[in-house]
């Protein structure tokens, strides 16, 4: 329709001078096919596979240049065969990376020693589900305290020398419900008062 519409303004603007029209539409024709040519081989290198599984009639009837050359259409096929290795080995990749990441995760989740699930509990029950406590629990390692019973005693300053002060808060709140009965606290908005003035709801383990 634009092709057309400028064909009508020159003819309007021209006419009856003859031998100007015919020197606009010339132009106009080199310019428009040259165009098409330039895009249609660029889309034909650049998107083979998207070229390739074109509608025959929008390749035949928009961008028909690659496919008029000799061997065009194998080298067409060809190249949209190596277009779709790459992007099957690109899937595979980030899938393969994805179930890494998902498997990572998971086992952040579920730490095997009890001072890392004693830090999980405590993260999990204000909110932190998805904080990574590796870092706090080697830090506790590497002073020797591997067992979740050598917590019991520590007040909240030292604690927090290995973590934040809100998580060694709540790890102090898991010793203490652990020496009361063996209930676990986390901290919410609403609930009962405890005897340390902060609010929180209690589950049975």
């Amino acid at each position: 329709l634009t092709l057309f519409a400028i064909g009508l303004g020159v003819w309007a603007k021209l006419a009856p001078y003859w031998p100007e029209v015919a020197i606009a539409f010339t132009f106009l024709l080199i310019v428009v096919v040259s165009g098409m040519y330039t895009i249609a081989m660029l889309v034909s290198e650049e998107c083979a596979l998207e070229y390739f599984h074109f509608p025959a009639w929008f390749k035949w009837g928009l961008l028909p240049y690659p496919l008029l050359s000799r061997g065009g259409g194998e080298r067409i096929r060809q190249a949209a065969e190596r277009r779709a290795k790459e992007v099957r080995a690109r899937a595979y990749n980030e899938r393969t990376l994805l179930k890494m990441n998902t498997n990572t995760s998971s086992s952040m989740q579920q730490p095997t020693t009890s001072v890392g699930r004693l830090l999980r509990d405590a993260a999990d029950s204000i909110g932190r589900h998805d904080t990574d406590i590796s870092a706090y629990e080697l830090r506790l390692e590497e002073d020797w305290y591997n067992n979740a019973s050598e917590l019991a005693n520590m007040s909240v300053d030292s604690l927090s020398k290995y973590m934040p002060r809100r998580l060694a808060e709540e790890v102090r709140n898991e010793n203490d419900l652990a020496k009361g009965g063996g209930f676990r606290a986390s901290y919410i908005a609403s609930g009962s008062f405890s005897d340390d003035g902060h609010k929180r709801t209690v589950r049975f383990e």
